[in-house]
This record gives structure tokens, sequence and C-alpha cells, in this order.
């Protein structure tokens, strides 16, 4: 199917939204069919190997309750014969009685399921057992992405036009580039959850597919044994009493999600930078420069300090660009209510500090309190410290050019600020660009 092209977020966000109701119901009818397929197939096989199995109980039966007969009749004919006149014909309906009980046994032997199928029943349930777990999981967490996808941009449209009302109140902008990032971070999961449920279904239909040809070859090898093994004389099944071979499920063309608009639009200047090293253990080992760090202007005048760790950073084509996701901001500053905004050049050290007022919190308050060391070692120990985002940004940059333009805009905006200053409030303690976007995703 051609895909598409979207110039818009919205219009993308449309796109996937349909895109992802044509799919979802594609999986949902696989899901039944297979579902439905391996409780037919399982079921069925369990009732072939149960006709044999009856067939071997029945003769074993006929042979316990002939021979049970077989010894009340002689011991009640015994005491009162006499071997001259009845000795003869006794013998002779007693040995007859004896090979019959014999003939019982040795038929209901004979009366086994043709090799193959209990290996064949125990990989049908492992096959229903994969697809009631995993990838029934695997379609839920497919519903909770979407669902935090579609959160994500309503959260994301309500910022854009609150951004739209302050501008046009010449107040201070909320940052509706952040919740873009947010959004196209959660929609980028919820197109990897997509991606990961399909190829779940289809790796469960190619396996079913097998299993039923091979429960289609047991049924021909069944139906001779059955034949062998029965005493009457049963005519070979005809065309329609056969198992048909399985066909693959034809091929179904989905809706194709196009990739998603460039993240440019509200940002003035993206840069590659080098961060201050955090400090290791306890503050210890602290200093020096980390590259690998992204710097990001927008148009409103916020600037975030992104740093992703190598170790965990997903993988993506080189030309696709840095995926800027939430949790990876070290620092964001808003840049026309900075206090502080210094571009030094250190001979080829190329290194600017941005900084908004620190609120001090009031005395006695818990946040004014110094922790104490188990405190510190317990915040250690969780590895997730619940801090806003720091206000303070301290960058390198290798290339003088993009330092020069970074600095001119920077300055611009800290000029704008000096308006804005009076009209609006300062942030209390501990308010970031961030604040909303934490609670929105623990919600989701």
């Amino acid at each position: 199917m051609e895909t598409e092209t979207c110039l818009f977020l919205s219009e993308w966000e449309a796109v996937r939204c349909k895109a992802h109701a044509v799919r979802r119901k594609w999986a949902e009818d696989e899901l039944c069919r297979q579902q439905l397929q391996i409780q037919c197939g399982s079921t069925s096989l369990q009732s072939w190997l149960s006709v044999m199995e009856t067939q071997k109980k029945v003769l074993e039966g006929a042979a316990a309750a002939t021979a049970q007969a077989l010894a009340e009749v002689e011991s009640h004919w015994r005491p009162v014969r006499l071997e001259a006149t009845d000795g003869g014909p006794a013998s002779w309906l007693l040995s007859a009685e004896q090979a019959k009980v014999a003939s019982f046994k040795a038929r209901a032997a004979q009366w086994a399921a043709p090799a193959g199928g209990s290996d064949l029943r125990k990989r049908q349930q492992a096959l229903s057992d994969h697809v009631q777990g995993q990838v029934v999981s695997a379609v839920r967490g497919w519903d909770q992405a979407h669902a935090a996808a579609e959160a994500a941009w309503l959260s994301h449209h309500q910022r854009v036009e609150e951004t739209s009302r302050a501008i046009a109140q010449d107040k201070a902008p909320p940052d509706s580039w952040l919740s873009e990032v947010r959004y196209r971070e959660q929609a980028r999961k919820h197109l990897s959850e997509q991606a990961a449920t399909e190829e779940l279904l289809l790796g469960a239909a190619s396996k079913l597919h097998d299993l039923e040809a091979e429960r289609a070859l047991y049924w021909q090898a069944f139906v001779e044994a059955y034949r062998a093994l029965s005493a009457a004389d049963i005519p070979s099944p005809g065309e329609e009493h056969m198992m048909p071979s399985p066909a693959k499920p034809p091929e179904v063309q989905l809706p194709e999600v196009p990739d998603i608009p460039s993240a440019g639009g509200a940002v003035l200047q993206l840069v590659p930078a080098a961060m201050v090293a955090p400090g290791g253990l306890f503050g210890l080992g602290g200093g020096g420069w980390r590259e690998g760090a992204t710097l990001v202007l927008t148009i409103h005048g916020y600037l975030h300090l992104f740093y992703t760790d190598p170790k965990v950073a997903t993988a993506k084509p080189e030309d696709a660009g840095p995926e800027l996701v939430e949790s990876d901001i070290q620092a964001s500053v808003y840049a026309p209510m900075a206090t502080k905004c210094v571009f030094q050049r250190r001979g080829k050290e190329l290194i600017l500090e941005l900084a908004e007022p620190e609120a001090t919190p009031p005395e006695g308050s818990p946040s004014s309190e110094k922790p104490s060391a188990a405190a510190s070692l317990r915040k250690w120990w969780s590895g997730k410290a619940q801090e806003p985002v720091p206000r303070r940004i301290v960058a390198r940059l290798s290339c003088p050019d993009e330092f020069k333009e970074l600095e001119g805009r920077c300055h611009e905006f800290v000029r704008k600020g000096h308006a804005l200053r009076a009209a609006t409030p300062p942030r209390v303690a501990g308010a970031s660009p961030t604040a909303g976007y934490a609670e929105a995703a623990g919600s989701s």
C-alpha cells in the first residue's frame, strides 16, 4: 500500500490513529482466528487419541469380564461334573474361552495410536500458551502505548493553545516544544509496540500453519491404523472425509504510517555539545567534560541540555538525527528570564553558561535542611532522585560559527526578557519548563 506523506504533526497524528484502527482490527481478527484454530486442532487430535484409547479399554474390559465369567462357571461346574461323560466337552469349551480371553488381550495391545500424536499434542499446547500469554500481553501493551500517545498528543495540543494565548497577551509562553518531544517519544513507542505485536502474530500464524499441516498427515496415518485394527470391514474414507491441507492466510495490505514530520519547526538551533561530567559516588570524582550532549534552543527562548547514555541509546539510522526524549533532559533555562548569560572563548574552548535565579527555600523547610548520611545513601541506592530539572546550563561547543550564532540568539532573548520580568511573577522553587510532565509520565 502506498504510504502518504505528512507535512504537519497534527496531520501525521490523524494518519497514525487511522492506521492504528485498521491494523488493530486486523490483529484482533487474526488473534481470534488463531485461538479458534488452535482450540479446534487440539480438541480434534485429543478426540482421535481418545477413540484409540477407548477401543483398547473396551477389549481389555472384555478380556477381564470373560475371564471372570469363565472362572465363575468353572467354580459351579467342576464339583458336579462327571469327567467320564462331560470331561471332553468341558475341556474344549474352557480352552476356547481361554483362547478368546487371550485374543482380547492381544487385540487390546494392538490398539495404539500412530507415533507422534503425543508430541504433536504437546506442541499444540505450547503454541496455545504462547498465544494466550505473550501475544495477548503484547496486544495489551500495544493498546496502552496507543492510549499514551493519544494522551500525549492532547497534552501537547493544549500546551500549544496555552502558548498562543500567552504570546497574544505578551506573557512568558510555556515550552510547547517540550510537550512535542514527549508526544514524539510516546508515538515512537506506540509504533515500536505495534511492530513487535504484529511480528509475534505473524510468527504464531506460521507455527500454526506448520502444526495443521502435520496434523493433516497424522490423520492419514490414523485412518490407516484404525481400519487395520478394526474387526469390521470398514470402507476407505472418501475425499470429503480427509482433512484438507491448510492454506496460508491471505496477505493483507495494511496502511503504513509515514515518517514523522521533522521536529525543527519549533527549534531555532540544535547543536552538539559537551556537558560537565557529574560527580560519582557521594559527589566524588566530578569535573571534566562529557561529549555526546545536545543543546536545543526553541523559538520561545527555552534552552535545553540533553544527554543520552550510549549504553542505553536506541539504534537508529545514521541520518535520522538525535531522537530526544524527555527523560534525557539534564538542565533547562528560560533564556528571557536568565540572570546569567555568559559566552567565553578560552583559546579553542568555547564555553557558555546560562542560569535562572534559584529561589531560596524558607528556613526550616525540608528542602533547606541538609540530608542525613542515611538519607543520602538511600537516595544513591534507589538510583532516582525526585528533584526538579536544574535551571543552570554549562556546556562546551566545538564549532565557532554555531557558538557565535547561539550567543547572539541567547542575548537577544535576554534583552527581550527585561520587559517580561516585571509582568511575569517569578517561578516558585523547583519549577522548571518540564513542570507537569513528570506527573503525566507517571500516569501513562
